[in-house]
């Protein structure tokens, strides 16, 4: 019926957290990196309904590989996937470092979760903090990126590894204005948390069959 970015993106539009704006952009972060774009009071598909695929622009040359195909996606950065590759990554050094998640998972660094990895975060574990503060980094230079090309009014930040909150987001505000293109000598688009939670998809695309 509608691709589940844009839905959201809308739901976010019509009734959520950018229900004041006529142009924004909606970057939902979980497993993958999915992307909504409103521009002046529309749904942008582009030319052949595959528009907006914000987690798959390109920001590392030879990088990681998606699953899109290419190689070094934002969203094999600034993602769930990402979080937990990275979590995995450490604990499976061993190092001291990991201990609150080597904990958390018995001992098997395959068995750990976004959600361990925020849990510990927000318990005041160093390592699970530095690790979203490395999302969040990539998150910020993208959303920066987006902004050179789109110029929004605001950006709702929804999924499952929002629900980090300031973990996330702080750092995710950092970067961004520290990337920003003008900075200093512009209107600076806001970042805002989605208020619509799992039921944007489901909001926008019902009202998307009205529109």
């Amino acid at each position: 019926v509608e691709n589940d970015a844009n839905a959201a993106a809308w739901g976010e539009f019509r009734y959520g957290a950018a229900e004041d704006v006529d142009d924004m952009i909606c970057v939902t972060v979980g497993t993958g990196i999915g992307g909504g774009l409103v521009l002046d009071g529309s749904i942008y598909r582009g030319a052949h309904g595959v528009g907006a695929e914000l987690g798959h622009m390109r920001v590392v040359p030879d990088g990681h590989l998606c699953g899109c195909g290419n190689r070094g996606c934002l969203e094999q950065y600034a993602s769930g996937s990402a979080l937990v590759r990275e979590a995995r990554a450490l604990a499976s050094s061993r190092s001291v470092f990991a201990a609150r998640l080597l904990e958390l998972s018995d001992g098997d660094p395959e068995a750990i979760t976004g959600p361990m990895v925020t849990g510990a975060a927000r318990d005041g574990d160093e390592p699970s903090r530095e690790l979203l503060a490395d999302l969040g980094r990539w998150l910020g230079e993208g959303l920066a990126s987006f902004a050179a090309l789109l110029d929004p009014a605001v950006f709702v930040i929804g999924g499952g590894v929002s629900e980090a909150g300031d973990l996330l987001l702080t750092p995710t505000a950092a970067a961004f204005r520290r990337n920003l293109t003008g900075r200093g000598h512009r209107p600076e688009p806001e970042i805002r948390v989605a208020t619509l939670g799992n039921d944007a998809g489901i909001v926008g695309v019902a009202d998307l069959a009205r529109v």
